[in-house]
């Protein structure tokens, strides 16, 4: 049997050494370009960010905190810069079909020029197209048809005066424009009275001659109407050429601007167009504000129409566009098509047309939060189709579940090219692996964060480079090599592991954040190591109320702990229990109670149902063991129960085998064990003591509880072999080990465990198949084989019972 030994004080926490540093604060150190000890992961990052090809795209898993974001935003800001620069992407009307809107890409920077010169032109239109009306040639051509119209007017008319003074009938033009005939005597028209005392042959005679010319003045009336249409047909192709004359000179300005895009050159032709159809809108604006230092029509629907919506503006980037979305829901991610009442109406147009995330991404990279993602409705959804059909489709949700009646656009999809960077956590990554079957397809690239890091000379340095690196960044005080020191000692403890260095970048920041507080209020310059350590303390202590309360109900013997004497079937097993990111420590008394039976070991836990799964499987292992060592070549005729007292809340894990297999062999053996030595540990079915985690936190935990209770300095702690690696314990607990007042003990097997409970030695089987007289393992198989025994007895007495 391996002696056993108590774990040597050097070996309890891997000191950083400041002595190794040739440095006196990290104000000497430079700074990193990239984040340490995530090679891995970053070169997932490039090969996922530079691959051509459906569905690569990429899923950075990792904890939350451990620099996702910054390793993938530094990389990429870096990257871009060889990659073309994003385009400008926007939205004309359509003058054919105005609920379908075109959509126009420029290179980055035209897209607000064409905004400028469209402007400028509409401008320029309502400046010079009143002085173009105003001209003089204008006016000269327009009084000709004029003139022209008068003449015509005057000569019908007068021929038809000639006709009726042939006649003896005079044309009179009456106060209300319109036209009359009346006989004449003396040159002036008669009175009724005059006319009545003609003769009656005469009467009638004119009557008919008035007859016939105002027949005649009718078809006069109806041709001077068609003369003046004809005429205003002149006038209007004459402010039609002149209009277009002024139109087209700017718009073919337009024009050759933007000589590559076929688009545009179809929209401006169409513009040119509506505008040749709306001159008279312009005039009136212009009439309206001929005292205005600027045109206040111009924002009006017409104009707005000619103008383009530019949804992504690229002007003062430089290379392809790098989006993160913060929030990002249906809208943010694809944009919407807003709204505005009007005379009790809500109306909208292509103006309203608001851009998403994806459309300021594309041609790039879009940086998401899968949970958030996957939290907002139908958003993921629609990622997965615009990943799938390549182009970006403006359907409101209103739309989509006819939630509003109002009549909206269907703007002309723009094409899509964006690898999605999602950050999330590994659970959820493999959550959708498995459960969405398009996501294998979309996310092909999968970069792994590493949590921590090997620990050595060499990554000492890199830490201490990675602090110099936050400090700068966030404008902290500098630490001195003592404070550096420090700061890498708590990463080990951090990772539960004194060869390894936390890799939690946030973790790492806020530590700095608060050294840096606590250094500015003590006045100093630079942060010490004292400052690290009341930053750890503070921290611990703003969070520490529940471990408070339940180390004080220990103390006060509400919840039953022992740390002195012995007892049978009763022992101190260490659990660790997670409170808001604070872990700490939480003995707990651990019985067991034996009697013949039919070989069934009761988990009182899991009858209850507050064991969990792993748990229970650290039971059936025990059980396993028990049955192979001391029963195998008989019945084990026994039952037991195990419990952990005053325990009102659920328990899970396997660190308690070791503690249940030896309590129970005590209340088999009715050998006591030693309260004053808390245990821990996993085990297989061989004996074997296996590594549980949350070592430091379960040692410190029963310390502070034999201080609280009652300090004798013969209480220790029992833990597995394999957990010595992982040490860094504090201070006060090192102390005590190095003045023999507390005890740290390491196991590889069950026997080890049971002697320094006991006192007693184990035993082993000789070569009959007997454990030594007095030995521990003597006693268990004595009391296994008397009910063995009794078992045999019943079965001979009553043989049809059973099998």
């Amino acid at each position: 049997m391996v002696k056993i030994t108590q774990i040597p004080v050097e070996r309890l926490y891997q000191n950083c050494d400041s002595e190794q540093f040739d440095f006196s604060s990290t104000e000497e150190l430079e700074v990193l370009p990239t984040i340490i000890g995530q090679s891995r992961a970053l070169e997932a990052v490039d090969f996922g960010a530079n691959i051509i090809g459906e569905g690569y795209n990429l899923f950075v898993m990792g904890a939350t905190g451990a620099g996702k974001y910054t390793l993938v935003k530094r990389f990429l800001d870096e990257q871009v810069k060889q990659r073309p620069q994003g385009l400008d992407w926007g939205y004309l009307h359509n003058f054919v079909d105005p609920q379908k809107p075109w959509f126009v890409s420029l290179p980055a920077g035209q897209g607000s020029q064409l905004w400028q010169d469209i402007q400028k032109v509409v401008i320029q239109l309502l400046e010079e197209l009143p002085r173009a009306f105003d001209d003089e040639y204008y006016r000269g051509r327009i009084r000709a048809i004029d003139e022209a119209s008068r003449k015509h007017r005057v000569r019908m008319f007068g021929n038809l005066q000639q006709e009726a003074d042939k006649k003896g009938i005079l044309l009179l033009r009456m106060q209300d424009g319109n036209y009359a005939f009346a006989a004449k005597r003396n040159g002036q028209p008669m009175t009724t009275e005059e006319f009545e005392q003609l003769p009656l042959d005469e009467q009638e005679k004119t009557e008919d001659i008035i007859a016939s010319l105002h027949e005649e003045l009718q078809h006069t009336i109806l041709e001077l109407r068609e003369w003046e249409h004809d005429n205003q047909k002149k006038i209007s192709a004459l402010n039609a050429e002149v209009a277009l004359e002024v139109i087209s000179r700017h718009v073919s300005k337009l024009k050759h601007a933007y000589p590559n895009s076929t688009c545009l050159q179809k929209y401006f032709d169409a513009m040119q167009k509506d505008m040749r159809g709306n001159v008279d809108a312009f005039l009136k604006v212009s009439e309206s504000n001929e005292d205005e230092a600027s045109p206040i029509g111009i924002d009006s629907s017409l104009f707005r129409r000619y103008q383009i919506n530019l949804i992504v503006d690229n002007t003062d980037k430089q290379g392809a566009p790098v989006v993160y979305e913060s929030l990002p829901n249906h809208q943010s991610l694809f944009g919407c098509v807003e709204h505005m009442a009007m005379m009790g109406a809500l109306v909208t147009d292509f103006s309203l047309i608001k851009g998403g995330a994806f459309h300021r991404a594309n041609g790039g990279y879009l940086i998401l939060d899968a949970e958030k993602l996957l939290m907002q409705p139908f958003a993921w959804e629609g990622m997965k189709q615009a990943l799938q059909g390549k182009e970006l489709k403006l359907n409101t949700l209103e739309r989509m579940y006819s939630i509003v009646s109002t009549v909206s656009l269907e703007p002309e999809p723009i094409p899509l090219d964006v690898k999605v960077i999602l950050l999330g956590n590994r659970r959820l990554y493999y959550l959708l692996y498995e459960l969405d079957p398009e996501f294998a397809e979309l996310f092909k690239v999968v970069a792994d964060f590493e949590d921590e890091m090997t620990r050595d000379a060499d990554s000492h340095l890199l830490y201490a480079r990675l602090m110099a690196t936050t400090v700068q960044q966030e404008s902290l005080l500098h630490l001195e090599r003592d404070a550096v020191s420090r700061v890498i000692e708590h990463s080990a403890r951090t990772a539960d592991d004194a060869s390894k260095l936390s890799l939690h970048q946030g973790d790492l920041t806020d530590l700095l954040r608060e050294s840096n507080y606590w250094a500015h209020k003590d006045g100093a310059k630079m942060v010490a190591r004292h400052h690290v350590d009341l930053a750890i303390q503070s921290r611990i202590q703003r969070v520490d109320r529940q471990r408070t309360l339940l180390y004080s109900q220990i103390e006060r013997a509400i919840t039953c702990i022992e740390v002195t004497g012995k007892q049978i079937g009763q022992i101190n097993a260490l659990s660790v229990l997670y409170a808001g990111g604070f872990s700490f420590a939480q003995p707990s008394r651990l019985t067991a109670n034996c009697r013949y039976g039919e070989g069934d070991i009761i988990d009182i836990e899991r009858e209850v149902d507050l064991g969990g799964d792993i748990h229970s499987k650290g039971v059936m292992i025990m059980s396993g063991y028990l049955g192979t060592t001391y029963a195998k070549d008989k019945p084990l005729s026994m039952s037991a129960s195990l419990v952990f007292e005053q325990s009102y809340g659920e328990i899970d894990g396997d660190s308690a085998t070791l503690a249940e297999l030896c309590v129970l062999l005590s209340a088999i053996a009715g050998v006591p064990l030693k309260q004053s030595i808390a245990i821990t540990g996993s085990m297989n079915q061989h004996g074997k003591v296996q590594a549980i985690g949350g070592v430091n936190e379960k040692i410190e935990g029963f310390f502070d509880i034999c201080k609280k209770v009652n300090y004798t300095g013969e209480q220790g702690v029992i833990i597995p072999h394999a957990n010595v690696q992982h040490l860094m314990l504090r201070q006060d607990v090192i102390d005590a080990v190095a003045n023999q007042t507390f005890q740290i003990h390491a196991v590889e097997t069950v026997e080890q465990a049971l002697a320094l409970l006991t006192d007693l030695t184990v035993g082993e089987l000789d070569a009959g198949g007997n454990y030594p007289d007095g030995s521990f393992n003597a006693a268990v198989a004595r009391q296994i084989q008397l009910w063995a025994d009794v078992h045999k007895h019943e079965k001979e007495a009553h043989p049809d019972d059973g099998s």
